[in-house]
C-alpha cells in the first residue's frame, strides 16, 4: 500500500451535535462514507445530489444503521449553475445553519462535453460550480463560526503546469487526462486563493483546505487494466472507499484542524500535509483562476453580481 500510517480514523471523529454539514455527491462513493460516518456522530447532513430516486434509499439506509434522522436530500445539479443557485436559494430560505460544506462530488476521464451553461464537463463540475457553491454559501458559514469548507482535489494536479483557461471549453484542446488534471489544480488554486481572502477579510475561524483521497477502488481501472493487472493495481496503489473518505473527514472534523490552525492547505492519506506542485504554489496562478471564474459566472449567470469576498 503506497500510503502510510493512519493518521486519523473513523473513531477519532468527534460528537458532531449540533453541526450540519452539506456534502455534494453524498449518495454514493466516498461521499457517502462521509454521510454515514458524520451521522454517526449525531451530524445533521444535508446530501447535495443530483438525483432523488438514488439518494432516498441511501438516506434511510444511512437513518437505519446511525439511528439519526436528521438526514435530508436537497436537489444539485453541478452541471447546472442555475440549479446551484436554486439550491443556494433553497438553503438560505431556510435559514439553515451551516457548520460544514464537504464539495466531494466530481466527475473524471469523460468524453468531451458541455456543461448546461456551455462550460467544459470536468472543469464545469469539479471546479465552476463548486466554486459559485462556496462563495454563495459562505455567508452562512461565517455566521456559524467555527466552519469548514473541504474540497476533493488529486494527484492528478502534479501533471498540470498550465490551464490555459482560454481554451478550457475546445473540444480541439481537449484530452480528458489533462483536463481532469486541471480541474484538481483549480480545486486547490481556489482553495488557497479563498483561504487568503477570508484572512484579507478577518475571517478568522472559517478553515478552508483542500484534500487527496487515494486512487480510490472502483470498477473504472477493471476496464483499463484488465482483471489481473487490476488486482495487482488495487494492492500497490488504490484505497478502499473507507480509507479514502478519511482524508476530507479529518479536515472537516478533527479538532486539530483548529488547534493547528490549518488553512489553504493540501491534505493525503490518512490525514497527512501533502506537497502540492509549484504552479499550485502559485498566488498570481490563483488569483487569475479566481478572476476568471468570476467573469465566467457573471457571464453565465444573469444579474450575477460576485462573489462576498
Amino acid at each position: 500500500m503506497f500510503w502510510g500510517k493512519k493518521h486519523f480514523e473513523f473513531k477519532d471523529i468527534p460528537d458532531l451535535t449540533g453541526k450540519t454539514a452539506i456534502i455534494t455527491g453524498a449518495n454514493t462513493g466516498i461521499g457517502r462514507v462521509c454521510a454515514l460516518e458524520m451521522a454517526r456522530k449525531g451530524c445533521k447532513i444535508i446530501l447535495a445530489c443530483r438525483t432523488e430516486a438514488k439518494t432516498l434509499p441511501v438516506i434511510e439506509n444511512i437513518k437505519k444503521e446511525t439511528g439519526n434522522a436528521q438526514l435530508e436530500f436537497v436537489a444539485l445539479d453541478l452541471m447546472s449553475l442555475q440549479s446551484v443557485k436554486n439550491f443556494v436559494e433553497t438553503i438560505k430560505s431556510r435559514n439553515e445553519k451551516l457548520n460544514i460544506l464537504l464539495n466531494n462530488a466530481g466527475v473524471g476521464l469523460c468524453p468531451f462535453g458541455l456543461s448546461e451553461d456551455g462550460i467544459e464537463t470536468q472543469f464545469a463540475t469539479n471546479h465552476v460550480a463548486h466554486h459559485y457553491l462556496t462563495t454563495q454559501l459562505l455567508p452562512l458559514l461565517e455566521e456559524n463560526t467555527p466552519s469548514r469548507i473541504v474540497t476533493v482535489s488529486s494527484l492528478a494536479h502534479h501533471a498540470v503546469s498550465n490551464l490555459n483557461l482560454e481554451n478550457i471549453s475546445d473540444p480541439k484542446s481537449y484530452n480528458r487526462f489533462s483536463h481532469y488534471g486541471k480541474s484538481k489544480a483549480a480545486n486547490i488554486l481556489f482553495t488557497r486563493e479563498l483561504a487568503r481572502r477570508c484572512k484579507k477579510k478577518g475571517v478568522e475561524n472559517i478553515y478552508v483546505n483542500c484534500n487527496h483521497p487515494g486512487a480510490v477502488r472502483s470498477d473504472f481501472t477493471r476496464h483499463l487494466l484488465g482483471a489481473v493487472l487490476t488486482k495487482i493495481y488495487d494492492a500497490l496503489v488504490t484505497v478502499t472507499t473507507e480509507d479514502g473518505a478519511l482524508t476530507q473527514l479529518y479536515l472537516a472534523t478533527s479538532p486539530e484542524v483548529e488547534d493547528k490552525d490549518v488553512k489553504g492547505q493540501y491534505y493525503v492519506p490518512y490525514g497527512e500535509a501533502g506537497a502540492i506542485s509549484s504552479f499550485t504554489n502559485s498566488d498570481e496562478n490563483a488569483k487569475q483562476l479566481w478572476n476568471f471564474t468570476e467573469d465566467l459566472l457573471k457571464e453565465k449567470i444573469n444579474g450575477y453580481q460576485g462573489s462576498p469576498i
